[in-house]
């Protein structure tokens, strides 16, 4: 992959087609989840900003599942030893990093359509926190 991509569709362009099918699965989330999000590339990544805010970012790299890295931009204090708050993960799909920055990884794609639902849940409460 090139170190930096001016468009999302540069980034979708490198990847392989499992790969891209993934990523496609998980912005499609994102995207139904919240649609007035904006996409741009940042991190060399997929991310959604809301009123301007980072607050997702499409993870591809590495072998491991796709995941969507769920956070407030650079401009918050982020404190990895402390809990998180966040109550809108019913189902625990989520596993965090620090008090404000968590991962849902994409389930397989036999699970992903029971998914479904929780993941949009959980999406639209994380960006319903401030």
């Amino acid at each position: 992959m090139p170190e930096r991509f001016a468009t999302v569709d540069d980034f979708l362009a490198s990847l392989q087609p499992q790969r891209r099918a993934d990523v496609d699965s998980m912005r499609a989330l994102v995207q139904h989840a919240e649609p007035e999000l904006t996409e741009i590339v940042k991190w060399n990544s997929p991310d959604y900003t809301l009123d301007g805010v980072d607050r997702l970012t499409i993870n591809a790299a590495g072998r491991g599942p796709v995941r969507l890295i769920l956070h407030f931009g650079t401009d918050r204090a982020e404190d990895k030893a402390a809990a998180p708050t966040f109550g809108g993960d019913p189902d625990g799909l989520l596993t965090w990093h620090s008090d404000i920055r968590a991962s849902l990884a994409l389930p397989n794609d036999a699970d992903l359509a029971g998914a479904r639902d929780p993941i949009i849940s959980v999406i639209r409460a994380w960006l319903a926190e401030e």
